[in-house]
């Protein structure tokens, strides 16, 4: 029944719903496009306006709101040149987030130095107590020094005290001298004088050999003996006659006798030999 209503619907009736149909459809597409189109002019208006507001910096909203801005694609190339007392990490500069990084960034860093400043304090006390050793060692060794001066003059006073005793021939006077030290030091003192006693029999000994021989070849056998044997060479003139001793120097190379004569001088107060007894 259905079908034979449709088909006695006059094609005229049918072409006039088409057109409806057609300008339906095109007036909704008409007034989407128009919307359209006035949604960008507000936008374009809205974003004009906030463009002359940031470009002329109005009332300080492009320098308040500036990081804010720096992240808005169009916006930000309408920011004008920061003045040059501005602080891109003022708090009154930066946003809520940006605020909450820079804190967690802050306490990252602060921890990071904490740590840091423990060790370097731990380093520190650690080089003060090497510096403390190494001075108490410096110390020690610079009393140290100053005791074994101190002995090695005293021993040396000593040694000369007794060696004045022993060339007065006053025994009495050598046993009161060795009471008054300690034994240590005694039997150190009697061991280096008997040690030079024995040094000055062996220089007589030589000194009466090379008395008995030609000066010429006793200064011969001298300087081949050289600076290294000059003590003993010295030793060995002391001992024997001026007369002797004065001809061997003179036979003797002319550095080699004063080296020679300069220590007669300085260590025995002689310049050519012992006076003949």
């Amino acid at each position: 029944m259905a079908k034979e209503n449709e088909s006695k619907i006059s094609p005229v009736l049918a072409g006039s719903l088409t057109q409806q149909k057609v300008k339906k459809k095109n007036s909704f597409l008409f007034g989407l496009i128009i919307l359209l189109i006035s949604l960008v002019v507000i936008a374009g208006v809205i974003v004009g306006v906030f463009w002359i507001i940031i470009r002329s910096n109005a009332n300080g909203f492009a320098d308040k709101y500036r990081n804010q801005i720096n992240g808005m694609p169009v916006l930000r190339h309408a920011l004008p040149a920061p003045p040059e007392d501005y602080d891109p990490l003022a708090p009154e500069n930066m946003g809520s987030k940006e605020l909450v990084a820079k804190y967690k960034e802050f306490r990252r860093k602060n921890a990071q130095l904490s740590s840091e400043l423990e060790n370097t304090k731990k380093e520190l006390d650690e080089f003060k107590k090497i510096q403390v050793g190494v001075e108490e060692i410096m110390a020690e060794n610079e009393k140290l020094k100053k005791d074994m001066e101190a002995e090695s003059t005293r021993l040396e006073e000593e040694i000369s005290k007794m060696q004045e005793v022993l060339a007065k021939g006053d025994k009495e006077g050598f046993r009161e001298f060795f009471e008054k030290m300690d034994k240590n030091t005694a039997q150190s003192l009697y061991a280096n004088i008997l040690e030079e006693q024995k040094a000055d029999e062996q220089a007589k000994q030589f000194a009466q050999i090379y008395e008995k021989m030609d000066a010429g070849a006793a200064a011969a056998i001298f300087e081949e003996l050289g600076s290294s044997q000059i003590e003993l060479v010295a030793k060995v003139l002391k001992s024997m006659k001026k007369d002797a001793a004065a001809q061997i120097i003179a036979e003797m190379d002319e550095k080699f006798a004063a080296q020679v004569t300069d220590i007669l001088s300085k260590k025995y107060g002689l310049k050519g030999g012992e006076s003949d007894d």
